[in-house]
């Protein structure tokens, strides 16, 4: 079965309600029949009856053309996926499949970034595309790659991240992303596909969606947003689905309900408790996986900036100061750190320091070593690393 003479269907993958998904390989780059005609021909004139040296070696040449043509048709890098609409009495409600297959090829084209899936070849009015292909298939099912390893994850989620913001910048908002939608290559790069749900919030576009269409997928999706209409989706939606999924690739777990990160049964500082990185993915998380949209970040560029503060931390190998993170001694590494004197000249003068003028002094002891950090502050100074 071929598509526009150019693609020829080699395996069905799957199918939803709205069309069918196949991996296809380029006519136009890997001509079977020329392949087979080739060969064919090569062996024929390099038997013995052949006495001409020189034809012999022509048609080893073209067998060997022949045979590595072969052996790049069969590698998976080489192909595409190819995804077709249902006809309209197969699909589920098939108006509005038309429009997001449609919308689907307008966001993938208009944007380029390496961790957005790229389309290769498509036809709107026939309703299909043919995007690359990654035999690796989704995160869902090689969430154990970054188990308890929060650098490793944050490393491979940041690309990601960056390419999401490619698409807020152009005003258009993903709605459903989730590891059955990202693709891994052959590096173990993070790819984003599936852009059926993106939503477009500047006024130039048409609303193709229903105004009460879902936004989403339910796990995944914020609460604030069940209800919601789909013109008052902002990007920071995204960004709570981004923070879903970097918690499943830490926590290696498929499904986190709500915002429940941070309880007992879901912290990744219960989970992982040796690794002193899980307060800093908690930290970030925080900003991410939350009850109310207030307290979100507003798009993948400010989630990028958090990100690539939390990267350096760790590649500088420094802790986050904040009260309600317990910190372990930089010299012992077993103990960890207590505040015994919080600014109060008093407690300052039993731990031996003269309070003098306006100077004060926030005190930490480690619990299992002794050692002591000492943090200074001059009059009603506030450090921004200490939030009030």
């Amino acid at each position: 079965m071929e598509y526009s003479n150019r693609w020829r269907i080699i395996e069905h993958k799957g199918e939803g309600g709205q069309g069918k998904v196949y991996r296809v390989i380029d006519n136009d780059k890997f001509n079977i029949t020329k392949i087979r005609t080739n060969i064919e021909k090569a062996v024929k004139y390099m038997g013995p009856v052949v006495a001409i040296e020189d034809i012999k070696k022509n048609q080893f040449e073209l067998f060997k053309d022949a045979i590595v043509h072969l052996v790049k048709m069969e590698d998976p890098s080489n192909h595409g996926a190819l995804k077709v609409l249902h006809s309209p009495q197969d699909a589920r409600n098939a108006g509005l499949a038309e429009k997001r297959i449609e919308r689907e090829i307008k966001a993938m084209s208009n944007i380029s970034h390496p961790n957005l899936l790229k389309i290769i070849d498509a036809d709107p009015d026939s309703k299909w595309f043919v995007s690359q292909f990654y035999p690796k298939e989704t995160m869902a099912k090689h969430l154990n790659k970054f188990t308890g390893d929060f650098a490793k994850a944050l490393r491979a989620f940041r690309p990601l991240v960056e390419g999401i913001a490619k698409l807020h910048e152009k005003n258009n908002v993903h709605r459903d992303i989730k590891p059955q939608n990202i693709f891994l290559d052959s590096s173990d790069n993070l790819i984003l596909g599936d852009f059926g749900l993106i939503f477009f919030t500047d006024q130039r576009h048409t609303r193709i969606s229903g105004t009460w269409e879902n936004v989403g997928s339910r796990d995944w999706m914020p609460g604030w947003a069940i209800g919601m209409r789909i013109e008052d989706v902002k990007p920071s939606f995204d960004v709570f689905c981004l923070g879903k999924v970097l918690w499943a690739m830490v926590s290696d777990t498929p499904i986190l309900p709500l915002w429940y990160f941070d309880r007992p049964d879901f912290n990744l500082e219960k989970k992982f408790p040796s690794s002193r990185l899980m307060r800093l993915a908690n930290s970030l998380l925080k900003k991410c996986i939350v009850e109310d949209e207030k307290n979100c970040l507003r798009d993948a560029s400010e989630l990028l900036a958090e990100v690539d503060n939390t990267l350096s931390i760790i590649d500088e190998g420094a802790d986050r100061l904040d009260p309600d993170i317990e910190r372990l001694c930089r010299v012992c590494g077993i103990g960890k750190y207590k505040l015994i004197a919080d600014r109060d000249p008093n407690d300052m003068m039993q731990f031996g320091f003269k309070y003098v003028g306006t100077h004060s002094m926030k005190i930490f002891t480690c619990g299992y070593c002794g050692h002591v950090q000492l943090f200074s502050f001059h009059g009603n100074q506030k450090l921004s690393a200490w939030p009030e």
